[in-house]
């Protein structure tokens, strides 16, 4: 049995989650033109703070519990930051939370198990150390003179520096984000507010909504992919791969500078399909969006998901939708079939791509599109070349363009009806510069490729070609997806806007 003083465990753990912090003093280092004497100034400020916050929850009965919090909680985080360049905020959580098996598994690596068991053999000392608190009169004098003499090392130091990390942290507002494990204990409970609480009663946006026209027959298969980046698009001059092989020879129409709602599915998913735009969005929305309206006024609307996290509440009030839970995007195609082969006259389909999810890119396509090579086969990022990284996401995307041709074969087959595909990718994501992959970065901060996403767009209709093609250069987003599907169904609402129909001549770029 270990024995420490109050004084000596709480010392020890503020050194620790200092000592864990090194993406935040790094993050200091460079954004002070490596500024050593500001970083180091940081530093000291930074260790008055935690081991004030210490000294002062740190109390008998619950001192064991917020040290194995905390320090969880930090390893965790920076495993994610250090290795992926990802904040974790409060829609991170939620994307963690809505996670399946199948993507925990393509987490897991060797360096999370070594960080986890880091955290273990701390974690076991703190549980097996006996604090020695000595009498409550002695222990409170040593909680409010450590209490003291940490904010006085705190004002000390900040008091004549203040002129400069005022306007730092005003200008670098994502340092807050570095801080670990505070902030994320700041996200988990933003997650709760936002996710957990009991939701307000369903709200109906509009009741007015019918459809003008009941009698030309129409189907749009709707794909919404998932984490497909704009720049590695050969269909916009993107020249070290050819990911659009397949599409190309279909003659689409893409779609030029489109952007993302969000950074993650759990966000730009229900954010493209609703009324709201995306300087509106809030995860606590809980009121129909552009598929319930279609649904309600007539439209025959289908959900074929092959995404780990589902629809995130998008379909959840159809009828008429089904969860894959397949290796490949491919096995998306025969429940489509099975669709159109049994067609109402107006008719939506939306197929939900696991797409080019990572990190395990080499596990999202069938060996026989393994075109580009090398690839990285592994989840470590880290151990991979830029080249073989890019190569293997690049052939996720071929297999999705591929995916696409075939539909859009499909589509051809069906005489009588003006039939037309939309594909638009939920997010991009990073693949390792600055030291930054995947996605999920807050919205303020993330690199353009984490929020430039491809749209495509093909129809047997000539007039709807013709427009897609003069509007293909527009700066546009995932806002316009509600007006626009209700515009191709002729959904009369008061809600349905034509400067956001990619369709109506009268669309405008988003402000």
């Amino acid at each position: 049995m270990f024995k420490l003083t109050w004084l000596q465990f709480t010392l020890l753990n503020s050194l620790l989650i200092v000592a864990l912090n090194f993406n935040l003093f790094h993050f200091v280092y460079e954004k002070s033109s490596q500024n050593f004497f500001i970083t180091l100034s940081f530093i000291l400020i930074y260790f008055g703070f935690v081991h004030t916050i210490f000294s002062l929850i740190f109390i008998k009965y619950l001192s064991k519990f917020f040290s194995i919090f905390f320090i969880l909680a930090s390893f965790l985080s920076v495993y994610f930051i250090s290795f992926y360049g990802i904040l974790i905020d409060s829609n991170m959580i939620q994307n963690a939370m809505q996670t399946d098996v199948k993507e925990v598994e393509d987490l897991i690596n060797f360096k999370l198990i070594i960080t986890l068991i880091l955290a273990l053999i701390f974690i076991i000392y703190i549980i097996k150390v006996k604090i020695d608190y000595k009498s409550m009169k002695s222990h409170l004098k040593t909680k409010f003179i450590n209490i003291f003499l940490g904010l006085f090392f705190v004002f000390a130091i900040f008091l004549p520096l203040s002129k400069t990390f005022i306007p730092f942290a005003r200008n670098y507002n994502e340092i807050r984000m570095y801080n670990t494990p505070f902030y994320q204990i700041y996200a988990l409970y933003r997650y709760y507010a936002l996710f957990v609480q009991t939701k307000p009663q369903f709200k109906a946006i509009e009741n007015d909504a019918y459809k003008d026209d009941n009698h030309t027959k129409k189907i749009l298969v709707l794909v919404v992919g998932e984490t497909a980046r704009a720049a590695n698009y050969s269909l916009d001059g993107y020249t070290k791969n050819d990911t659009n092989f397949y599409t190309k020879k279909d003659n689409v129409v893409f779609f030029t500078q489109v952007s993302s709602c969000g950074t993650a599915t759990a966000v730009s998913l229900p954010c493209m399909f609703s009324v709201s735009k995306r300087i509106q969005f809030s995860n606590k929305e809980y009121q129909e969006n552009v598929i319930d309206i279609l649904n309600k006024s007539g439209v025959d609307v289908s959900w074929i998901d092959n995404n780990s996290g589902g629809c995130k509440g998008v379909c959840d009030r159809l009828k008429q939708k089904i969860q894959l839970s397949s290796t490949y995007d491919e096995d998306l195609l025969d429940p489509l079939k099975n669709k159109l082969n049994k067609l109402s006259t107006q008719n939506i389909i939306v197929l939900h791509l696991q797409g080019s999810h990572g990190p395990a890119y080499y596990k999202r396509y069938p060996k026989e599109f393994k075109k580009f090579n090398p690839t990285c086969d592994t989840n470590d990022l880290s151990k991979c070349s830029e080249d073989a990284l890019v190569n293997t996401y690049d052939n996720t995307l071929l297999y999705t363009d591929y995916i696409l041709s075939r539909i859009i074969s499909l589509l051809k087959e069906k005489k009588g009806f003006q039939s037309s595909l939309l594909y638009l990718s939920d997010h991009g994501e990073s693949l390792g510069k600055d030291g930054i992959y995947l996605h999920g970065m807050p919205y303020a901060f993330a690199p353009s490729t984490q929020t430039h996403i491809p749209m495509i767009f093909w129809s047997n209709d000539n007039k709807l070609m013709n427009l897609a093609k003069k509007h293909k250069n527009l700066k546009l987003s995932q806002d316009n997806l509600f007006s626009t599907l209700l515009g191709y169904f002729d959904i009369k609402t008061c809600v349905y806007e034509s400067n956001y129909d990619l369709f109506n001549p009268k669309l405008k770029e988003n402000p």
